[in-house]
């Protein structure tokens, strides 16, 4: 009996305490929450503080752009040189012949020679050339028998005989043999009246000038009684020459008239 009764206590008070904690849990004060924490400001803070993330490259659909190396600066044109050969002065009738690399060439004023050279004027003192713009006299080759032949010109004691081999006139134009001879330029030796002649400015060694004895200031009225640029004694030079023993070669020499006799030789 008293067992019965001791289990019935321990039940009741088994109630009671599961009673009394089941009423705090319901019916008791809780305690407040933590509050929430608030990240979305530190996670900007976070964001704005971060290094932007570089974009993603797209794939090049072309080569990168390198630029053509600069052009190296081209050399300047190399100026063409010429030498005068001889020439015969006179107005628009003026001509000469020029010597360059490509040959000898007869030049009148007004012609272009090579890519940009052009005759400017054909003087007494040689051709005037204008080459990019500027201009150079093409004068007189200078050597000592030259310089010599100058210190003496008209000297009234020059010989008045020589010989002339064949073989410089034979089968050649004459223009181009009294061209090569030296320069002149054409003078009325009458007080400018009469017929147009000769005279001597410059004589090339070892050509005909040089030959017959001519000297600088001689005026060639004649040769055998022809006028030496008359069209027919340059068509006929040959045939002449060719015949002939000897040649007569009539010049004005300071003042005087005056006749070289010439001696053709060689004639085989």
């Amino acid at each position: 009996m008293r067992a019965a009764l001791l289990l019935v206590l321990l039940a009741a008070g088994g109630f009671a305490y599961g009673g009394w904690v089941l009423w705090g849990a319901v019916f008791s004060t809780r305690a407040a929450p933590p509050p929430p924490v608030e990240i979305g400001d530190a996670l900007a803070e976070v964001a704005r503080s971060a290094a932007p993330e570089p974009d993603a490259p797209w794939p090049a659909i072309f080569d990168a752009y390198v630029p053509d190396p600069p052009k190296p600066a081209s050399a300047p044109r190399p100026k063409q040189t010429w030498r005068l050969v001889g020439l015969v002065a006179g107005g628009e009738d003026a001509w000469a012949i020029l010597s360059g690399t490509g040959g000898e060439q007869i030049v009148r004023k007004g012609d272009t020679l090579g890519v940009a050279t052009e005759v400017v004027a054909i003087e007494e003192v040689g051709v005037r050339l204008r080459q990019d713009g500027e201009e150079t006299l093409v004068g007189f080759d200078k050597t000592p028998r030259s310089l010599l032949a100058d210190l003496i010109s008209n000297a009234s004691d020059a010989p008045l005989e020589a010989d002339l081999p064949l073989s410089l006139l034979a089968g050649r134009d004459m223009r181009l043999v009294l061209g090569r001879a030296g320069s002149v330029r054409m003078v009325a030796p009458n007080g400018g009246q009469g017929d147009l002649v000769p005279e001597i400015l410059w004589v090339r060694e070892g050509h005909i000038y040089d030959l017959i004895g001519l000297r600088r200031g001689d005026k060639v009225l004649r040769v055998n009684g022809h006028n030496v640029f008359d069209p027919e004694l340059l068509a006929n030079a040959k045939d002449m020459l060719g015949q002939a023993e000897e040649v007569s070669v009539e010049i004005l020499r300071a003042g005087q008239r005056s006749t070289i006799r010439v001696r053709v030789t060689g004639r085989g």
